[in-house]
C-alpha cells in the first residue's frame, strides 16, 4: 500500500490510538483476573490441584487395564511345574513371611538417637566356646574425663573357670586426632598346644594355662579407623603354667625343648606404629574397593632373660561386585610374623605367630599351628538375604613356616564352607562360619569383626 505525503499524520495519529485501545483492554482483563484468580505458586497460600478418583478401581480408565485372564491350553501346560514347586514356594512364602517379620524390628536401621552420657552399670557376656560361656558386671561412663570421651570397665568368669577384666578409654573417638588407653587381663586354664610347625598332628592336642596381663596407648591421627595412623606402644607380661580342666596337659606330651619357655614368665616393653588405608564404597558392608593394614612393633625384654623380637602383621582386601551390590566377592591376604633380635635365638611358644582370634584358619581348631610367620588367604561370595545380613560361601588356604622361604602352596591347609554374616552400627560385623577341612567339621562365631 502507498500512502502520499499529506496522508502520513493521519495515519499516524489512528495507529497510537489503536494501541491505546488494546493496552486499555489487556489492563482491564489482567486486573479483572488478577482480582478473582486463585493464589499462584509461590504464594504463601497457595495449594497443588488435585484430581478427584473414582473409588471404584474396577473401571476401565486410562490407568487401569482390563483382567488378565490365562487361557486353558496355557493353564494345562503351567500345572505340572506348578505341582512340582509348589513346596519350593511354600518355603520361599515362609522365608519372605519370616524376612517380612524380623526385619523391620530388628536388621533394619533405627532413627539415630543422641549419644547417652553419665554413667551406667550393665552385664558383659562372652563367649569363647561352647563349654566357654562367661557373665560379668559392666561399667560405661559416657563423657568422663571430657565430653568426647568414653570409658568401659568389665569383667567376666566363665564355666571353665576363665576370668577376663578389660579397661579403656578413649578420648575423641571419631575425631582428628584422638587417644586409646587400654588395659587387659586374661587367665585361661585351657589353651591348646600341638606343637611348632605346619605338621603337627592332631592327636598332640595338649593343654596349659596361659596368663597375660597388658596394658598399652595409642595415638590416632584420622577421624575414620579406616583412614587412620596410630602411634602405639605399651606393656605385655605372659606366664605359662600347668593348666587344669582339659586333658592331657602339655608336660605330658612335650619336652622343655619342644615347648620352649614352658613354665617361664616373660615382660615386654613395645612400641610401633599402626594403620589403615581404605578406599570402600559403604565401610560396614562393602561391595566396591580396598583395604590395607599395616601394624609393625618392637619389642624389648624387661629382663635379661626375657627376648627381644620384632613382630609384624600386613593384611589386604579388596571387594568386587557381581552384577549387583548385594552380591559381593571379597578377598583377605595376611601375613604375620615374629622374629627375634638382638642376641635372642628363641622364642617362647606361646608368642608365636598362631592361628586363633583374627588369623584363624576355618576349618581347624582355633591355635591349631604356630610357628615364626603365618600367611592366611581368603575369598568369599557374599549375597545379601535382608537387609545387613548375607549368606556367605568361603574357601581359603592358610600355612606357617619358620622363615618367608618356606611357605610352599602344597602345604597349606585348606578350608571351605559357608555361614552368615550380619553388618553391626558401626564397620564392625558377626559372622557365623562352618568350615571343612581335613580334619573335619568346625563351627566359628566371631563377634566383632571387621571383615
Amino acid at each position: 500500500m502507498y500512502v502520499t505525503k499529506d496522508a502520513r499524520p493521519v495515519e499516524l495519529a489512528a495507529r497510537l490510538a489503536l494501541l491505546a485501545l488494546l493496552a486499555y483492554g489487556v489492563a482491564c482483563v489482567c486486573g479483572t483476573s488478577r482480582a478473582h484468580a486463585d493464589p499462584r505458586y509461590g504464594d504463601s497460600s497457595w495449594v497443588a490441584p488435585a484430581e478427584m478418583f473414582g473409588s471404584d478401581s474396577t473401571i476401565d480408565r486410562p490407568r487401569v487395564a482390563p483382567p488378565d485372564h490365562e487361557r486353558r491350553w496355557e493353564t494345562v501346560l503351567r500345572t505340572p511345574f506348578r505341582i512340582v514347586f509348589f513346596p519350593l514356594r511354600l518355603v520361599a512364602k515362609g522365608l519372605e513371611a519370616g524376612a517380612n517379620y524380623v526385619g523391620p524390628r530388628y536388621f533394619e536401621p533405627k532413627p539415630m538417637l543422641p549419644p547417652r552420657t553419665g554413667f551406667a552399670l550393665g552385664t558383659n557376656f562372652t563367649f569363647g566356646a561352647v563349654k566357654d560361656v562367661g557373665f560379668g558386671p559392666s561399667i560405661t561412663w559416657a563423657g568422663f574425663p571430657t565430653a568426647d570421651a568414653r570409658m568401659k570397665l568389665a569383667g567376666s568368669w566363665s564355666t571353665i573357670d576363665r576370668r577376663q577384666v578389660n579397661f579403656s578409654e578413649v578420648i575423641g573417638e571419631r575425631r582428628a586426632v584422638g587417644l586409646r588407653v587400654a588395659a587387659d587381663y586374661d587367665q585361661k586354664p585351657n589353651r591348646r598346644y600341638f606343637g611348632i610347625g605346619n605338621s603337627t598332628p592332631v592327636t598332640d592336642r595338649s593343654h596349659f594355662l596361659l596368663e597375660s596381663s597388658s596394658a598399652d596407648a595409642a595415638l590416632h591421627v584420622g577421624s575414620s579407623p579406616l583412614r587412620q595412623l596410630r602411634f602405639i606402644g605399651g606393656y605385655s607380661s605372659m606366664s605359662a603354667r600347668r593348666g587344669y580342666k582339659s586333658q592331657p596337659l602339655l608336660e605330658d606330651l612335650f619336652t622343655p625343648a619342644s615347648a620352649p619357655y614352658e613354665h617361664r614368665t616373660t615382660q615386654e616393653l613395645w612400641y610401633g606404629v599402626a594403620g589403615d588405608l581404605a578406599a570402600l564404597d559403604d565401610d560396614r558392608d562393602p561391595s566396591l574397593g580396598v583395604h590395607g593394614r599395616v601394624n609393625v612393633q618392637r619389642a624389648t625384654g624387661l629382663r635379661s632373660s626375657d627376648p627381644d623380637y620384632y613382630q609384624w602383621s600386613v593384611e589386604g582386601r579388596a571387594y568386587l561386585p557381581v552384577f549387583a551390590k548385594r552380591r559381593v566377592i571379597a578377598v583377605r591376604s595376611v601375613y604375620a610374623g615374629v622374629e627375634p633380635s638382638g642376641g635372642t635365638t628363641i622364642l617362647p611358644y606361646y608368642r608365636l605367630a598362631q592361628s586363633q582370634g583374627d588369623f584363624r584358619f576355618a576349618g581347624f581348631e582355633s591355635e591349631r599351628f604356630r610357628d615364626r610367620q603365618l600367611m592366611l588367604g581368603r575369598i568369599e561370595y557374599r549375597w545379601e538375604i535382608i537387609n545387613r545380613m548375607s549368606a556367605v560361601a568361603l574357601y581359603e588356604l592358610g600355612e606357617v613356616a619358620p622363615r618367608a622361604g618356606s611357605f610352599s602352596l602344597r602345604e597349606a591347609h585348606a578350608s571351605y564352607g559357608g555361614g552368615l554374616r550380619l553388618g553391626m552400627r558401626d564397620e564392625t560385623s558377626i559372622r557365623f562360619e562352618v568350615a571343612k577341612s581335613v580334619e573335619g567339621l568346625n563351627t566359628n562365631l566371631m563377634i566383632g569383626c571387621d571383615f
